[in-house]
Formats: C-alpha cells, sequence, structure tokens
C-alpha cells in the first residue's frame, strides 16, 4: 500500500558490497524461507487503544524453550494485518510474538509503540497466556511503507524499548503528508540517522518501489546509518518481480515468499543471537550481498 513516510538521506559509511554473483539460494536463507518448527495461533485482543490489535504466536509457548522475543507490525496506508499474515504467521512459527495494530495509518509510531508495551505489561500479569513466557528486552519494530516510517519513529523515539529495526520499503520523504494518524507532515517522518539499533532495510527493484521507495532512496537510508545495517533489494519472488506491496499475502496480489527467509533470519540473528543467521548479514562473506536474487545489497 501507499504511504506517507520518510527517509532522511544523509552521511555515508563503509559498506561490504559483493564482488561477485553466486547463485540466488543459500543454505542459511533457504533454511528460513520455510515454516518454522512450532504451531501458531492467531488472536484479537483490545490493548486499549483506538482500535484492537492481532497478535500472531506460538500456540504452546512452553514448546518453545527460550522466552519469546517481541515483534510490533505497523501496517502499510489502508492495509490491516490480516493481508500480511503470510509474513506474521511465519514469524511466529519461529517462536516470536508478533502484535500488529488493526489502524491502517501508522506512520507516527504511535500505535506501534503501545502495542509493543501492552505485551510487556503482560508478561509480568498472572494469568495472562503470556505472563512470563515473553523476551521483554527483545523487541523489534517491524513496518511496511507507512508502517516502516512508524517502525524507525519507534525505535528513535523511543531506543530503550526497540532492539532491532526492519523495513519494508520505507518510502521516500516526499510521501509524507498528513493523515488520521499524523496531524501534520512531521509525525509522519522519520530520521534514519538516529538509529541506534541494527537496521535491515528490505526494498524492490520493481515499478512501485521506483517511485515509493527506490533502491536509490534505501540506499541513502543505508548510508545514514552510523551503526549495523543491512540493505536488501529483492529482484523477483515466487517466480514474479517482486514490488512494493509483494509482502502482502497472495489473495491481495502479493508474493511474499522471497523475503520470508532473510526477514526471519534477521530478527533470528539479531533478537536471539542465532549464530547461523548472523553469517547472512555479518563476516567476511555475508549471503546477502553474493545472492544473485538480491542485486545490490549491502551490509556494514
Amino acid at each position: 500500500m501507499f504511504a506517507a513516510c520518510t527517509g532522511l538521506l544523509l552521511g555515508q559509511l563503509p559498506i561490504h558490497v559483493a564482488a561477485s554473483l553466486t547463485p540466488a539460494r543459500h543454505s542459511v536463507v533457504t533454511g528460513f524461507s520455510v515454516p518454522g518448527p512450532f504451531a501458531t495461533t492467531t488472536t484479537m485482543i483490545s490493548t486499549g487503544t483506538t482500535a484492537h490489535d492481532e497478535v500472531f504466536r506460538p500456540t504452546r509457548y512452553e514448546a518453545l524453550h527460550f522466552k519469546s522475543p517481541i515483534i510490533t507490525w505497523g501496517n502499510g496506508t489502508n492495509a490491516v494485518p490480516t493481508v500480511y499474515s503470510t509474513l506474521l504467521r511465519h514469524f511466529a512459527s519461529y517462536g516470536f510474538t508478533v502484535i500488529a495494530t488493526t489502524l491502517t495509518n501508522t506512520g507516527s509510531g504511535r500505535e506501534i509503540a503501545s502495542a509493543a508495551r501492552y505485551l510487556i505489561r503482560a508478561n509480568g500479569v498472572a494469568g495472562t497466556v503470556f505472563a512470563g513466557h515473553l523476551d521483554v528486552h527483545e523487541v523489534a519494530s517491524v513496518g511496511h511503507s507507512q508502517g516502516a516510517t512508524g517502525a524507525v519513529r519507534v525505535a528513535t523515539t523511543d531506543p530503550k524499548l526497540i532492539a532491532s529495526v526492519m523495513t519494508f520499503s520505507l518510502p521516500n520523504s516526499i510521501w509524507a503528508a498528513p493523515n488520521p494518524d499524523c496531524p501534520t507532515k512531521a509525525y509522519c517522518e522519520a530520521d534514519p540517522a538516529r538509529l541506534t539499533q541494527p537496521v535491515f532495510f528490505i526494498s524492490t527493484h520493481g515499478p512501485l518501489d521506483s517511485i515509493i521507495a527506490s533502491p536509490k532512496t534505501e540506499r541513502a537510508d543505508f548510508r545514514s546509518v552510523r551503526g549495523h545495517a543491512a540493505l536488501g533489494i529483492i529482484d523477483t519472488s515466487e517466480g514474479r518481480a517482486a514490488d512494493h506491496n509483494s509482502v502482502q499475502d497472495a489473495d491481495v496480489g502479493g508474493n511474499p515468499a522471497g523475503e520470508l527467509g532473510y526477514a526471519t533470519a534477521w530478527l533470528e540473528y539479531t533478537l536471539r543471537g542465532n549464530k547461523s543467521a548472523a553469517a547472512v548479514f555479518s563476516g567476511p562473506h555475508p549471503e546477502l550481498v553474493s545472492d544473485s536474487d538480491w542485486p545490490g545489497s549491502m551490509v556494514k
């Protein structure tokens, strides 16, 4: 969905770029592309805000043998969590607890932050399904389009809350505009250069993203970050060109399968310290930068 959001373009730092490309499928990413080992449950909850939130979680926390990290999700403009169910349920199958506001404008990030805080509180309340099962110190803000702006805003305004950031098609600042969530344009603007957490920018080479969240815009956002960052620009997914809304479910025209592996690997790496996943984004030969289906990808 189109978004009213931003990304400021500042600075430049050294980056790793692959000298040559190898076949697109790598063993680590292939492993994270298939559903995880845990059964999942999806429920609607009321967090006391203006809209209910949807939660995608492991069905039995006792089966995890680890505390579940939290992912707080922001929708693209006019979208709701159900159109991202393939992606969000995939995360839950790896043991993450995903909370997603049903509001269709999330650029301010306020709802994204509120949802994370709801789960943190619920973890400490005896009798709730979440009680004692969540890792309240490992929270990722993740979003698509306008929700990507919201995810960055949460991380920069409340850095103690957010440990990791991931954006799908973070839009160019020209798309920032007032909407029901943002009384002025400034409320729907984000500055990736202020991020102190590790961040993974995901974009595409598609025609819509060439207008909304072009590789040029994403590269500038990536270069503006002073800390650990990754930039992934996908070419094709499920045999079709990847574009702005590919992250959405197939029944609304998306083709998200090609993005699942890297997105899950990032969360495993930054929230759970998974060493195999770390090799996708760090070390002398990160898999991401040598994947021929993700040309122009970088890490630093």
